[in-house]
């Protein structure tokens, strides 16, 4: 009888995990399991990009080489760029749950982006500007500090200047976004907070089309970065789910399933030659809306993956790529940058591997030298706060 217990009681225990890991596999808790394989994706899709953007400015219309860049720009383009804003409102919402002190999530995330962009950006400006470019030791002072981007629409390191902005403002977006005390199980606050992120979402496309209408200029300069704000708003808001380990509702696939409909109109459309796909605001529009269909098809495959034990050696790799993403964006942006001012857009297709190779020499030696940093400052602060107490 004992013993037939213990049977009855283990395959119950086995049936309720079970129960527990579908639950989990349906819910938005998968981005956090598979984060690092997430932000490898967006990196890797970003790096391809850069590659056949360099091959479509050859001008050359033939060949294999052309083939793959002209699909590849047609189907995904620069949609890693939307999956890393996202991922980057998510993941923020987990570090600011482990420690909210505003002072301190600002120490912690300016140290994490600043530091690395500075003792990499600084010596690539100088080389870009004032030893290539012959110009003016304060140029290179304009392009490290964003105002030639701002003024002038140069968007070389652009993404710094953007997430630098979203960290100082997410303290606030994190406060709208918590579920209030007591509420976290109810169906009302989820309806609450989507409501709230809707209509901050739609705002944000507002105030960038006024801007768009009446200061064009600054537009056209700043847009790359102003069209990502909502992004990052719904990665703000998605974070809160992903974190409650809430379930995939009906409405949070009517955003993912739209922007599949809506990319495949603009892919007929330009193959048909219809429409000018140039129109940023309703490619960035569209391009956000298909990276949300992006990021959950890929969470779901990689989640999968993890749960089956497949691919092991391959999602390892991709997970070590999305520790060094930052580092990768810089360093692939500086070798391709310098490459191209050298030789050119066909020069730099010739030399795809020396790029891919450098840039991510370069940037394993940023993530070292951060690591090795921020081991140095922990090490100075305790010694302080013992030499205090």
């Amino acid at each position: 009888m004992e013993n037939r217990r213990k049977v009855k009681m283990e395959h119950t225990e086995g049936t309720k995990k079970a129960g527990a890991s579908k639950s989990e596999f349906a819910g938005w808790y998968m981005l956090s399991r598979v984060r690092n394989e997430l932000f490898g994706i967006a990196i890797l899709g970003i790096f391809v990009f850069h590659i056949a953007q360099s091959i479509l400015d050859t001008k050359v219309k033939a060949g294999r080489k052309y083939t793959f860049a002209w699909i590849y720009d047609l189907l995904v383009s620069s949609t890693g760029v939307e999956l890393f804003v996202i991922l980057s409102g998510v993941g923020l919402c987990f570090s600011f749950h482990k420690d909210g002190r505003i002072v301190e999530f600002y120490k912690r995330r300016l140290f994490r982006i600043v530091i690395p962009y500075l003792l990499f950006a600084f010596p690539f400006w100088i080389y870009v500007d004032v030893i290539i470019k012959k110009l003016k030791f304060s140029h290179a002072l304009k392009d490290l500090f964003f105002i030639t981007l701002v003024r002038d629409g140069k968007r070389t390191l652009w993404y710094i200047f953007f997430i630098i902005g979203m960290y100082i403002i997410y303290p606030l977006l994190f406060n709208i976004f918590s579920y209030r005390t007591g509420r976290e199980k109810s169906r009302k606050e989820r309806r609450r907070l989507m409501v709230i992120a809707t209509v901050m979402i739609v705002l944000c496309y507002v105030i960038v089309y006024v801007i768009k209408k009446k200061t064009p200029n600054l537009y056209n300069h700043t847009e790359i970065a102003l069209l990502r704000v909502p992004e990052f708003i719904y990665g703000a808001w998605l974070g809160e789910k992903v974190y409650r380990k809430k379930m995939i509702s009906v409405p949070d696939i009517i955003l993912p399933v739209v922007g599949m409909i809506l990319k495949m109109i603009l892919v007929m459309d330009r193959a048909d030659k219809k429409i000018d796909i140039e129109r940023v605001f309703h490619g960035r529009l569209v391009a956000f809306l298909y990276g949300v269909a992006l990021l959950l098809m890929f969470a779901m495959i990689f989640d999968l993956l993890r749960e089956s034990g497949r691919l092991v050696i391959l999602r390892k790799v991709i997970s070590e790529i999305g520790k060094t993403s930052l580092e990768l964006y810089l360093s692939h942006i500086m070798v391709r940058h310098v490459i191209l001012l050298k030789f050119g857009a066909k020069g730099f297709v010739k030399r795809v591997f020396i790029y891919t190779v450098l840039s991510f020499a370069l940037a394993f030696m940023m993530r070292f030298l951060y690591s090795f940093l921020r081991a140095k400052t922990g090490t100075l602060f305790l010694k302080r706060k013992r030499s205090n107490k």
